[in-house]
């Protein structure tokens, strides 16, 4: 009796055991089959992320820029470009990875603008162990979303990038050390449609903001305000809506693809040294400007449509500057001459907008600079901003969309040299007591920006432009009444790169 049980008993543990062990073999494939998974997975997505770069790379290229040729919104089917780049980038990980497993869509988020694309991978891992329980391999699925182009942005009428450098307040010279980055004096009004951003940490009795006197006044329309990341100065006049403490901001044109003018054609160089305008009339076109432009002695320049490129000759010359007195106009190249009253009608927005750009500009340590834009005092400017389509210079079918990225473009003075301790770039200034019609966007990330005089107009009677500043810093000084409207399309759209997802 005592034997049987004995042998009972055996082959119930013996069953037990078998069954225990089946699913201790069938947990252990299912932990390698896993790993294998999770393998799997790092390498698509490795490949899908350089997939994604590598398509929104073609994003910006042919002659119909966008992710999709239907920009909608949303977006249409990705553009064959594209498609066949990210299949290209996926071959070059994984060679025999098949196409009917590649997706490629354009992301279909306002916020992107037919600027991204989103490239799926789909894999199934090899089973090993795992069919011990059923399973045969693991599905997998990865996403990779990249960007390259214009992007939705907050409304800014103007952002001020200098992030306060008071930490040695001994070392940096009085007025670069964005203690304030933003100051308002004399007795000026300047309105604001959109915010102000400041990106100054400084909390020192200066304020990374300031508003000086009785007699300077600051205020915004359409429930817009200011945000600062340091503290406000004391003033009789504070600025209000105004928050302090808020995160920094990033150049919202920092991913702005940079303009190839070295590659241009030599036709294209307009001037081999420093072009002096004295006096009389000027036909301008774009080009390059080795050692810039100077007008003086009541010069008249009248510019047509295209990019204007002000590089620095080997003695440091360039820049833009306007004399006292000078006058220059944006005229459509049909056209070579206009006059105040006609200007508006002439100059249709569509037909005759320039973009200035400096670049190769010295570092003004003390002397003042020989390559800065300047306006002087009563000094007539009117000018449209850029639009890609109205450029008819050899150059313009590198620019031939409507989404061209330096549509609305101005002026760009280039962030090289960055501020430094003894390293200040020329400034952008404004003089007063002229005729200004200015628009678009005024994009000096490295620059410090001066409006002086009575520059909002003759006599210092009120103007009001469409106009948007992204720069280092801002002053505003003497008799001013100025408004910053803001228009969303008629600002150079925010740009961005890279990986988002």
């Amino acid at each position: 009796m005592n034997h049987r049980n004995d042998n009972r008993q055996s082959g119930q543990i013996m069953v037990l055991f078998v069954i225990a062990l089946v699913a201790m073999l069938a947990m252990a494939g299912l932990l390698f089959d896993g790993g294998q998974a999770l393998a799997l997975r790092r390498q698509l997505q490795d490949a899908g992320d350089a997939a994604a770069l590598a398509a929104a790379n073609i994003i910006q290229s042919g002659t119909t820029r966008g992710c999709s040729l239907s920009a909608g919104p949303p977006p249409g089917a990705a553009r064959t470009e594209v498609l066949t780049a990210a299949r290209d980038a996926v071959h070059a990980s994984l060679p025999n990875f098949p196409n009917a497993n590649i997706s490629v869509t354009c992301v279909a988020d306002a916020l992107w603008s037919n600027s991204a694309v989103e490239v799926g991978l789909d894999g199934k891992s090899a089973g090993y162990f795992g069919g011990i329980a059923g399973m045969n391999g693991f599905t997998v699925r990865t996403t990779s979303q990249a960007v390259n182009g214009q992007i939705a942005s907050t409304k800014y009428s103007v952002v001020e990038l200098d992030p306060g450098n008071f930490i040695a307040p001994n070392a940096w010279p009085t007025g670069t050390d964005g203690c304030p980055s933003v100051s308002f004096a004399g007795s000026n009004t300047v309105t604001f449609d959109g915010a102000l951003q400041v990106n100054s940490k400084c909390n020192t009795s200066n304020g990374a903001i300031a508003v000086g006197g009785n007699s300077a006044h600051v205020q915004f329309n359409n429930g817009a305000g200011a945000f600062v990341v340091g503290t406000q100065a004391t003033s009789p006049n504070p600025v209000s809506p105004i928050t302090t403490g808020v995160s920094p901001v990033l150049d919202p044109l920092r991913g702005l693809p940079a303009i190839p003018w070295g590659t241009w054609a030599a036709g294209l160089t307009r001037s081999s040294t420093q072009m002096n305008i004295n006096g009389g009339s000027t036909v301008l076109e774009p080009g390059i400007y080795v050692g810039g432009i100077h007008m003086k002695n009541s010069a008249i320049a009248y510019l047509h449509p295209g990019i204007y490129v002000m590089t620095d000759a080997a003695n440091g010359d360039g820049g833009f500057q306007m004399g006292a007195g000078n006058s220059a106009y944006s005229l459509p190249a049909s056209k070579t001459a206009t006059t105040d009253a006609t200007w508006a009608g002439d100059c249709v927005p569509s037909t005759c907008g320039v973009l200035i750009y400096l670049v190769n500009q010295a570092c003004a340590a003390s002397a003042s600079p020989k390559d800065q834009f300047s306006v002087g005092a009563g000094a007539n400017l009117k000018v449209r901003p850029y639009i890609s389509t109205a450029d008819g210079t050899t150059n313009s079918p590198a620019y031939s969309s409507n989404n061209d990225p330096y549509n609305n473009l101005l002026l760009w003075q280039d962030a090289s040299p960055v501020p430094l301790i003894n390293c200040a770039q020329p400034p952008i200034s404004l003089g007063g007591g002229g005729q200004i019609a200015i628009s678009g966007t005024l994009y000096g990330p490295s620059a410090a920006v001066q409006m002086s005089g009575n520059s909002g107009g003759s006599g210092g009677s009120s103007l009001a432009v469409t106009l948007q500043f992204i720069s280092w810093d801002l002053s505003f000084n003497g008799g001013i009444s100025f408004e910053f409207q803001y228009q969303s399309n008629a600002f150079a759209k925010p740009t961005d790169y890279g990986l988002i997802k």
